[in-house]
């Protein structure tokens, strides 16, 4: 479940999948860990393929690891 903590929303890495392929039409994309860190990998509408290291976060009461949605949207802003 998306987690809002002080009006920044932070989902989990299947979240972050589930957002991203909607919101920026992407073929595909995977989340795999990488040193402290998720990399995303996807593929856009045009074939072109794109991978990004973002940073995990943990919520206080709560095991999961998160990305912030703000970050993941200033990524990918870039080939919208």
């Amino acid at each position: 479940m998306v987690r809002k903590v002080n009006d920044e929303y932070y989902l989990n890495r299947a979240e972050a999948i589930e957002y991203l392929i909607a919101a920026y039409s992407l073929r595909w994309c995977n989340t795999k860990w990488t040193t402290g860190r998720i990399r995303i990998s996807c593929q856009d509408e045009n074939g072109i393929l794109h991978s990004y290291r973002v940073n995990t976060y943990k919520i206080q009461n709560s095991r999961v690891v998160r990305v912030n949605k703000n970050e993941l949207d200033v990524l990918f802003l870039g080939f919208r």
